[in-house]
């Protein structure tokens, strides 16, 4: 057990083959903070070796979607692997590879409040050093990690005025980021599910391996809850649905190619 209460995953691989039975593994998996380090600015986020290997060496036998809130074209930019599945926007956008027939857009009717609110922001914060307004498409974020802490508060306050202005849009948070998203019920466990109901997969047949850092991924650990496996990279500092801990990315890419190494 770690100090967070939860057991390492790289500690209990036979533990999780063994739960996993007969069944194939589906990997579904965050980016930023999970397969890679999280950067000041979310441009200068770099994929360790250790990660792409994982990633190309698990893709190579299951299925594998990359569930991020980056846009579509960055988050695929960024990976580079055109056999994988991608759920970009914190799933509201959802590719898989040519010929598969998977194109999802959620909340595409929504593009135009997103424009005009990152509008709004962009004049708002213009003063606010290291306020960095990103447009991504079916979402938008705002990252503070470089303002002050004393302008912090200029920050959200603009971010939760401007939402309130644009009642379709529904704001959320993680790590030193606030964002808006198309209003509704959908998130990354609703867009996990879409795509193994669209791929004809039920928990007979697959268990969702799902690796996540922030609050966004812990409506995949509760979709998956009961039948997939869950791990949480870091120590949340909050309450978390997962049932294993990777320390860092370094310890989630060892946990996902000692897996792949179980099922050869």
């Amino acid at each position: 057990m770690t100090d967070c209460g939860l057991p390492l995953a790289t500690a209990s691989v036979s533990k999780i083959k063994e739960s996993i039975g007969n069944r194939e593994p589906a990997f579904f998996l965050d980016l930023d903070g999970t397969l890679a380090p999280l950067a000041a600015r979310p441009d200068l986020v770099d994929v360790p070796m250790k990660s792409m290997r994982a990633l190309v060496s698990i893709a190579r036998h299951h299925l594998v979607c990359m569930v991020s809130g980056r846009g579509l074209e960055d988050l695929r930019n960024r990976i580079g692997l055109d056999s994988i599945y991608y759920a970009a926007d914190h799933g509201q956008r959802i590719v898989g590879p040519a010929g598969s027939g998977i194109d999802l857009e959620i909340g595409g009717e929504h593009r135009g409040d997103l424009q005009a609110a990152a509008r709004e922001l962009d004049r708002r914060l213009g003063g606010v050093g290291g306020a960095l307004i990103e447009a991504k498409g079916l979402s938008l974020a705002v990252h503070y990690r470089m303002v002050d802490e004393l302008e912090r508060p200029i920050v959200e306050r603009a971010v939760i005025e401007v939402a309130g202005r644009f009642p379709a849009l529904r704001l959320g948070g993680g790590k030193l980021v606030h964002e808006l998203r198309p209003a509704g019920k959908w998130n990354k466990g609703r867009a996990m599910l879409w795509l193994l109901e669209r791929l004809g997969l039920g928990q007979s047949d697959v268990c969702p391996v799902c690796l996540g850092d922030d609050l966004t991924d812990e409506d995949m650990f509760a979709a998956a809850r009961g039948w997939g496996v869950t791990v949480v990279v870091g120590r949340p500092g909050r309450p978390t649905r997962a049932e294993f801990l990777a320390n860092d990315c370094d310890d989630a890419a060892a946990f996902l190619t000692a897996l792949d190494a179980h099922h050869d």
